[in-house]
């Protein structure tokens, strides 16, 4: 829940941050904005680098304690969003100040004097690292509860719950707490402090011993003698993950049975990402006049997430197929899109 609670202010308050950033230099050059484009190309980068972050952690995991790389991991995140502020702070940023009055709606003159785009890299760097600790931390779960499928069915959902109450309250504080006061340049001041406790608690976190685990430490044994080359692992987990794409699409676009999976499942899901990372921003932007909201519309989302873990957690012996929801979903997309479309025609009419 730390660590969800300090994702959700800091994703939130860099989004937020660039979107006024960006809009900011267009004032000022008197130049024609680009902001979107700018924020589509950040969240862009971020995500792949969290597939880059993904691919990483495999390799590191067969040779340390998978707590031991968590944590670690978790640090080097606390440390790379630190830099955000330290930057700001360097170049002559604040704290929002007390009674702050804006001039115009892109006066943000309590932001430090560097150039936008190098929030891009330093973000990139984060999404390397979120990507490592977003694969890893599903691991933990099997390793509590060990090969029961029904505890671990069970243990994803109670997880999960916790992880959206974290999110909704997170995103919701961020937006009506954090950024009004403290201004979206400094709003993620708890982040590395969260991200911190969260990596020592991981520290203590014990893994049942089971077959997988034995299995799981006789190829990190062995991999310790024979000394592979950590590159070259990379490289065989890269070859892999081509492999599995190769091997899924053939699976899913070769048969009647499944082709419907593609439409249905990887579609939605990463629309519903698309709707939260990108068109959140600008609808709170250009439609609320107010970019600190998108975070308003997260935690909407995060809430029917938590609604979802909560009707897993209770009725997961009843309902063990997910097709019922995730074709909801991909309707509740549909109107979305519908709606979204909708306010674009009416705004350029």
């Amino acid at each position: 829940m730390l660590y969800k609670f300090g994702v959700e202010a800091f994703n939130g308050a860099i989004v937020t941050l660039a979107t006024n950033r960006y809009d900011q230099d267009a004032y000022e050059t008197v130049t024609l904005t680009r902001t979107f484009q700018s924020v589509g190309l950040l969240i862009g980068l971020n995500q792949a680098s969290q597939c880059i972050g993904s691919m990483l952690i495999g390799p590191l995991i067969k040779r340390c304690r998978t707590q031991m790389v968590l944590s670690a991991t978790i640090f080097i995140f606390a440390l790379s969003t630190a830099i955000f502020m330290v930057i700001d702070v360097i170049t002559g940023g604040s704290i929002k100040p007390k009674g702050f009055v804006a001039k115009h709606k892109n006066d943000f003159s309590y932001y430090g004097d560097y150039r936008t785009d190098i929030i891009i890299p330093i973000y990139c760097l984060s999404g390397v690292t979120f990507g490592m600790v977003e694969s890893i931390r599903r691991v933990i779960p099997a390793n509590i509860v060990g090969d029961n499928i029904v505890k671990l069915r069970k243990m994803n959902a109670l997880v999960h719950i916790f992880y959206e109450i974290a999110g909704v309250s997170g995103a919701l504080t961020t937006a009506l707490v954090l950024i009004p006061h403290l201004g979206n340049n400094h709003a993620f001041i708890i982040t590395p402090v969260l991200f911190v406790t969260s990596g020592l608690i991981w520290l203590f976190i014990h893994s049942v011993q089971n077959k997988i685990d034995i299995d799981e430490n006789e190829i990190s044994t062995h991999l310790k003698k024979t000394k592979v080359n950590y590159f070259k692992a990379i490289a065989l987990t890269l070859f892999s993950f081509l492999q599995s794409i190769y091997t899924g699409a053939k699976i899913v676009f070769t048969s009647r049975k499944f082709i419907w999976l593609f439409a249905v499942y990887p579609l939605a899901v990463y629309s519903h990402r698309y709707i939260e990372n990108s068109i959140a921003p600008q609808v709170a932007q250009r439609f609320l006049q107010n970019s600190d909201w998108s975070q308003i519309l997260v935690g909407g989302s995060n809430l029917g997430e938590l609604f979802g873990a909560l009707f897993v957690f209770y009725f997961n012996d009843t309902m063990k197929s997910p097709i019922l929801w995730v074709r909801l979903d991909a309707l509740m997309l549909f109107v979305i899109c519908i709606i979204s479309s909708n306010w674009i025609c009416f705004s350029c009419w």
